[in-house]
């Protein structure tokens, strides 16, 4: 009566295991039958739970229940109600899934359910509710704290990178002293060692920034080949944009220093430098 669910690593699983009986047959071998528990538990619990589920009328069960028969196995609760007491023969409810019209009507109904439970109950509330919504705002809460995660560690990434650079340009310019001091003395300005030195800085920072986006962009790919569609990570053109933007920027702060320190040598000490 209801399809059999699966995740997207099992379909692909059933499907070559399909191809891969079709071209057994064709070479004349004997298609083996696994039986019925060839389908194993494991992928994805969720999916599992749903195949194992059986749906029985409320009624029935508690008239099998009274009957004294007894089930065993999985599937001997509706997906809607859970039942307790199969052993002694008394049904009682330990779960109720409810469905409204709408988001907006969701209050009202909470509180018409609960003076419901709460007369049924004796006054009692020894009850709980959990909605999508409440399912929802964990998510999102995950969600949130995921990107704030990630958002930690590319800071520090770009910080550790920056201090990369600036290391990279404080030993070149202290191996190049001479030569910048015979750029000033045969008339280059400040700023044209300043600009020269930022620039050196940036190209390395752009460098970097390249070569981030092609090793993310062939993780991903590597990831979309064995992901689930739905779940497929994607790289987006602005996500790539504003990463390759904050690599040159830590590649400008981290220029800064290096080059102020080289604008300001002053040419007589330069030509003297060992």
């Amino acid at each position: 009566m209801f399809e059999h669910y699966e995740s997207e690593q099992e379909r692909k699983a059933r499907e070559i295991a399909k191809a891969e009986a079709k071209e057994h047959e064709k070479k004349g071998g004997v298609k083996r039958d696994r039986g019925h528990n060839s389908r194993k538990r494991g992928g994805n619990y969720v999916f599992y739970l749903k195949n194992s589920t059986v749906y029985i009328p409320l009624n029935t069960v508690w008239v099998k229940f009274r009957s004294g028969v007894s089930f065993t196995g999985y599937g001997s609760s509706s997906q809607s109600t859970n039942v307790a007491g199969a052993a002694t023969g008394d049904p009682r409810l330990s779960n109720l899934e409810l469905k409204i019209n709408g988001m907006d009507t969701l209050p009202e109904s909470l509180q018409q359910i609960r003076n419901v439970l709460m007369s049924t109950h004796r006054g009692i509330e020894d009850f709980s509710f959990r909605t999508q919504e409440d399912w929802a705002e964990q998510i999102n809460t995950f969600i949130r704290n995921a990107r704030l995660s990630g958002g930690i560690i590319a800071s520090i990434s770009l910080l550790v990178g920056g201090i990369g650079i600036m290391n990279i340009m404080l030993a070149s310019i202290s191996e190049r002293v001479r030569e910048i001091g015979i750029r000033k003395s045969v008339g280059a300005a400040t700023f044209d060692i300043f600009v020269q030195i930022l620039v050196e800085a940036v190209v390395i920072a752009i460098l970097g920034g390249l070569f981030g986006l092609v090793t993310s962009f062939g993780l991903v790919q590597m990831l979309n080949s064995f992901s689930p569609s739905e779940n497929a990570p994607i790289i987006t053109p602005t996500a790539m944009a504003v990463a390759f933007g904050f690599s040159v920027l830590v590649g400008i702060l981290a220029g800064l220093f290096p080059a102020i320190k080289a604008a300001k040598l002053n040419p007589i000490q330069a030509l003297r430098y060992e």
